[in-house]
């Protein structure tokens, strides 16, 4: 089993990569857990979320470490 890496993603990586960030929002929602939103989830709202992340990242207003 390799260990896992955590890292932090800047505004602008976390922009580039709204799509795959995305993608697993809505995995996990249709799946079932319990991360503040409710299935049927569209994807323009995850989308949307993610982009929230990378413009408040950006503006140092928080951090996301990912794994």
């Amino acid at each position: 089993m390799t260990e896992p890496t955590i890292r932090r993603l800047a505004g602008e990586e976390i922009l580039a990569r709204l799509d795959e960030l995305a993608e697993v929002l809505l995995d996990c929602v249709e799946g079932g857990a319990s991360v503040s939103f409710m299935w049927p989830l569209p994807r323009e709202r995850a989308l949307a979320f993610w982009r929230g992340v990378g413009e408040s990242v950006a503006g140092d207003e928080r951090l996301l470490l990912v794994a």
